[in-house]
């Protein structure tokens, strides 16, 4: 394998990498929790989502350390798990097994551009500001799914959604940890997503809401969904759009993710910034095809990696440690089951507001570009299906830049004739 040479890079120290670590992995510990609470309503094994969630984490930031070099958390991005659950399986009807499969299949994609140089040419070719309101549109689908799951928001026949009953202590604390997480948040506090959690895991507890299921235990069995993927009937319009929704979604939010993460001057002065940034993708795109075997959702470079990247780390030391925290958390399942929807809510509900944040970078001089940025936004969340906003926001975007004889990458035109040919066919 090639790999950077694993140095230490001048301004850091070894106890500054591990406190980085350290730091990184209780903002981003909380996906151990939520992963298994989205990928159960798939109808997955909690126990073994869990387990498969904490050891696809502990390998890919194992390997973006030893491979990279850099200091990033990678683990289940919530994007994919919340199109893996609501979108693939409940939305179109595909079981989890033939979903793992899409996720098996949309990791080596993403190996295959990544490592051949087609990924440059790919995130290039699709518009910046697309780019933007399919995370925007992403954002806003799973702050709907929060509010639903925990009927704050419920279906309405006379006009689609209306507000539901807030008098049950459950809505009361779903809301106090979401102001809770907010002010930790604002107050930069470490740990801000998973302090919330467990706050209102504790209140549950005392008010009789949940019950007591212990706090350490041997990691549940990977059994149930252990290579559990069904390869049958991939070659279906339905299945090879949702696989290539999931290429689509990993492939910009890891690239997103990771330019942001280590763009400071502090990676952009080095002589290997490019080769890291290269390898942590490929880091990613294997964790990806080793979540599908595993049992999870596809992975992601994660941005709460900023708070151990602001603490000081700088090498792939950062990266080990989290593996190792996450390798500990295997013996915690007892304390995940005591998680209550209403305390992972919350979590979900501040993602979709973070995420909401890169509503800023969009720079919309026109109508050809501000239609189909507004398009995408509202389908993902309006259809439920990131596929659809995602590929009416690209055709309408040909449309017009063809029609007002505007410049366009050829590729974008051959991805919105894909799309009119997934539309018109399902």
């Amino acid at each position: 394998m090639n790999t950077l040479k694993f140095t230490m890079l001048k301004g850091t120290t070894l106890k500054t990498e591990i406190l980085a670590g350290m730091t990184t992995f209780l903002t981003m510990v909380y996906i151990a929790f939520v992963n298994p609470s989205i990928l159960h309503d798939a109808g997955m094994d909690q126990g073994a989502v869990f387990t498969a969630t904490c050891l696809v984490t502990a390998f890919a930031c194992a390997l973006t350390g030893l491979m990279a070099n850099t200091p990033i958390g990678v683990a289940p991005g919530m994007a994919l798990n919340i199109y893996f659950s609501y979108s693939v399986v409940q939305g179109m009807g595909i079981d989890w097994q033939h979903a793992l499969a899409m996720v098996f299949i949309s990791g080596l994609l993403f190996l295959l551009v990544t490592l051949t140089g087609l990924r440059r040419l790919l995130i290039e070719a699709i518009p910046y500001n697309l780019q933007i309101a399919i995370l925007i549109g992403i954002s806003l689908l799973i702050a709907l799914i929060s509010l639903q799951a925990n009927q704050i928001v419920i279906d309405d026949p006379h006009s689609l959604m209306r507000l539901g009953n807030l008098n049950h202590p459950e809505v009361g604390l779903f809301f106090l940890g979401f102001v809770m997480i907010l002010i930790l948040d604002y107050y930069r506090i470490p740990g801000a997503i998973i302090i919330g959690i467990l706050s209102i895991a504790v209140l549950s507890l005392m008010t009789g809401l949940t019950s007591w299921q212990g706090l350490i235990a041997l990691p549940p069995s990977l059994e149930p969904t252990f290579l559990k993927l069904d390869f049958s009937g991939l070659t279906s319009v339905t299945a090879l759009k949702a696989i290539f929704t999931f290429f689509l979604i990993a492939i910009f939010d890891a690239t997103g993710t990771l330019i942001g993460l280590l763009n400071p001057t502090v990676f952009k002065q080095e002589q290997n910034y490019p080769k890291r940034l290269s390898y942590s993708l490929t880091a990613d795109a294997a964790a990806s095809t080793l979540a599908g075997l595993l049992g999870s959702a596809s992975t992601s470079p994660y941005i709460e990696s900023a708070t151990g990247i602001e603490a000081g780390g700088r090498t792939g030391i950062t990266a080990l440690v989290i593996a190792v925290g996450f390798i500990l958390m295997l013996f915690f399942f007892p304390l995940a089951k005591m998680i209550p929807s209403f305390a992972v809510g919350p979590a979900l509900l501040y993602v979709a507001c973070c995420m909401m944040k890169h509503l800023t970078d969009m720079k919309l001089p026109d109508i050809s570009e501000t239609a189909p940025c507004m398009l995408t936004i509202m389908m993902i969340p309006f259809t439920g299906s990131i596929a659809n906003g995602i590929g009416g926001g690209i055709i309408l975007y040909s449309v017009l830049k063809l029609v007002t004889r505007q410049q366009q990458s050829p590729l974008v035109i051959a991805l919105s004739l894909i799309f009119v040919v997934f539309f018109v066919i399902s």
